[in-house]
């Protein structure tokens, strides 16, 4: 073992080749003094690299460089730049992150220096010029990962965060709304370390699933039999079997067989599957508790759904029917419960799962008589998850602004057989359990036709080619999708039909029918979200197309939607129901940042006050959809929801006395000009 080093003299010192490429101090002297680093670490000093000019030597060397590099870079406009700063391995430049890349590679100790060539490649990135500004930014927002963007009349406003789908509005977005105030936005506190708090309950989950993976025995118990088949039953004969099919009845009892008295024992993998699935059924049903039997025992769907995601990675070492169900009915419940993220992972894998499983391209199965046959009654039930995951691709898509999983050119999209003639039926008449049966076509969660549209908005819209499109083209797409959805509405019976626009008044308001359930009520939702996304698309055309006739009526449809939307949550909230809160709060949110815009555009226009007076009322609104006890998560959410409405409010209170007061002030400045002159 070499001497340890022993202080030398305070002249400047030549770094060994290991505390070089380190860049920290070295205290050695060649060629006998080892350095306290490589003494420590048991390496032997070397002093082999070629040392570097200085001063006018280094600078002459340098552009001596600069100039073989121009010489040697191909095209004629390849000129050598004298401004263009140096560039070898051992210097960088802030600017340039290609450069950073390859000024990073490691050094060989033992060998001498050598420059990195310097090819076109490694020098410059070819910029990009044939994408418009919206979609040369990061993918990595400061709030965290963007889930979209927000235009309104020609502004490019900010994005909408992927966790809570509150905007994180721009430096040009804060500027707008200063410039319509006078009053700078607080956002900031509204959205306190939002990066790092809003995935709270997904990092708890994933710890907890850790702990349960150490105590499989404890914590992946399953609950008494009993409790799963109270549930299975109601299921079975209720008509929230028909709305979301996640399980077929007679499959999954054999699940439920599979996982309480498996073949081969607790630890076969047909067992793990089966546990997982049975979990996933246990967390989805516990949101619709409303509903169910009084008889049916209440379930924690969180502590479910925990175990659900602790027993995945052994569930998902085979591919089948079982584990697309688990996978489809855990994205549920994230969704349901807020968690879009999760429930957007979860989707994804479940969607290519089904994939392999053949569910996209599978003809009608409601046309094969023999049911009692296991193989026509496992299509039959892959063909319903099918239209779930699509159902739920569309909707993520639409609200968050990601690609949408499934392609539909990929997919057979025929409706199944007898569809229209049941999707509209009174939900009293499926009291009767023989209604409920096996044959029964699938109603779902909302209307196939509608996502199909939704569909081919987020295609021709919204997607990388429809970001593209010259303000013509947008608008010939908005013409075409908008009579898509008039031909939509005008089939849907009168009683179900949504209204083009609600009414203020309070009396023509009654003459509206009062919608028996929570399906017809996001059938309205949707649609005037729908209508409010279609024409939305014309704000991405800059301020100088504003007054083009088309783009002014879609500015106008798309505000007249959002107002619609309040009005409509207004009329409807004694029928909303606590367990679709995570889905509702969407469509107002959505809605009130829009007609918050709308004010700050013109706040002097006579509908200015009315919007901001309904925008008041929204809290309150949102208030009475929560009757069941939150999460701390969740109660962390709905406090930025009432935080950020609030500013909402606050600003648009201080847009139209702003406005006020310079109008007044420039009639006063007019008047004196006047008597002046």
């Amino acid at each position: 073992m070499p001497t340890p080093p022993v202080a030398t003299s305070a002249k400047k010192r030549r770094a060994c080749d290991a505390c070089n490429r380190r860049k920290i101090q070295c205290d050695g002297e060649p060629p006998d003094t080892q350095c306290n680093w490589c003494y420590h670490h048991g390496e032997k000093c070397t002093w082999n690299r070629v040392p570097r000019p200085r001063g006018r030597a280094r600078q002459g060397q340098d552009r001596s460089r600069s100039a073989t590099r121009s010489e040697s870079r191909p095209g004629p406009d390849s000129r050598p730049d004298s401004t263009d700063p140096p560039w070898n391995a051992d210097t960088e430049s802030p600017d340039n992150p290609t450069q950073r890349l390859v000024s990073a590679e490691p050094q060989v100790a033992d060998k001498q220096y050598q420059p990195l060539s310097a090819s076109p490649l490694s020098l410059q990135t070819p910029p990009i010029t044939n994408f418009p500004d919206q979609l040369l930014s990061p993918s990595v927002s400061e709030a965290g990962p963007c889930f979209g963007k927000l235009h309104f009349a020609g502004y490019n406003l900010g994005d909408i965060n992927s966790y809570h789908g509150i905007p994180t509005f721009s430096e040009d977005g804060k500027a707008f709304i200063r410039s319509r105030t006078g009053e700078s936005a607080v956002f900031e506190n509204v959205l306190p370390d939002a990066h790092e708090q809003d995935p709270r309950r997904l990092r708890e989950t994933l710890l907890s699933s850790l702990k349960a993976m150490q105590h499989p025995d404890q914590h992946l118990a399953l609950p008494d039999r009993r409790i799963v088949e109270e549930h299975v039953r109601f299921f079975c004969s209720s008509f929230f079997k028909l709305e979301f099919p996640i399980v077929d009845c007679v499959l999954f009892r054999d699940t439920v067989d599979a996982a309480y008295e498996p073949l081969r024992g607790p630890d076969s993998p047909e067992a793990i599957r089966a546990k997982a699935c049975v979990f996933s059924f246990l967390s989805v049903m516990s949101l619709f508790e409303p509903d169910r039997q009084p008889t049916s025992p209440p379930v924690d769907g969180d502590v479910f759904a925990t175990k659900t995601h602790a027993l995945l990675p052994l569930a998902l070492q085979d591919l089948n029917l079982t584990v697309l169900q688990t996978l489809l009915m855990l994205a549920i419940h994230r969704l349901f419960s807020g968690q879009v993220p999760s429930a957007s992972l979860l989707h994804s894998l479940a969607c290519r799962i089904m994939f392999m499983l053949g569910g996209h391209t599978l003809a009608d199965p409601w046309l094969m008589n023999n049911v009692a046959d296991r193989a026509t009654r496992e299509k039959r039930h892959l063909r319903r998850l099918f239209w779930l995951c699509f159902m739920i691709d569309k909707e993520i898509c639409l609200r968050t602004g990601q690609p949408p999983a499934i392609d539909d050119e990929q997919c057979v999209l025929t409706l199944p057989e007898g569809y229209l003639d049941v999707q509209y039926v009174d939900r009293s008449l499926y009291t009767n359990e023989s209604l409920v049966n096996d044959s029964a076509i699938p109603v779902m969660p909302g209307d196939l036709r509608l996502g199909i549209i939704k569909s081919k908005a987020c295609k021709l819209l919204y997607s990388a080619e429809g970001l593209r499109k010259s303000d013509a083209e947008l608008l010939r797409d908005i013409r075409e999708l908008d009579e898509d959805l008039e031909q939509w509405r005008l089939s849907i019976p009168p009683q179900h039909r949504p209204v083009l626009s609600m009414p203020r008044d309070g009396a023509r308001t009654e003459s509206i029918k009062c919608p028996d359930g929570i399906r017809s009520i996001v059938i309205h939702f949707e649609y005037h979200y729908l209508i409010a996304t279609v024409h939305r698309a014309t704000s991405r055309c800059g301020p100088e197309s504003s007054e083009m006739e088309g783009i002014r009526t879609s500015h106008l449809l798309t505000v007249e939607a959002s107002r619609s939307t309040l009005l409509y949550l207004r009329f409807a909230i004694h029928v909303l129901l606590e367990e679709a809160f995570w889905i509702i709060v969407f469509y107002p949110m959505t809605a009130a940042t829009c007609l918050f815009f709308s004010i700050l555009l013109d706040p002097l226009n006579a509908h200015a006050q009315r919007d901001l007076d309904l925008l008041d009322l929204v809290p309150e609104l949102i208030k009475h959809i929560r009757m069941r006890s939150l999460t701390q998560s969740e109660m962390y959410h709905l406090q930025i929801v009432d935080d950020f409405l609030a500013e909402l409010i606050r600003l648009g209170r201080c847009a139209i006395e702003y406005a006020v007061t310079r109008a007044r002030q420039e009639q006063w400045s007019e008047q004196q000009n006047r008597m002046v002159s």
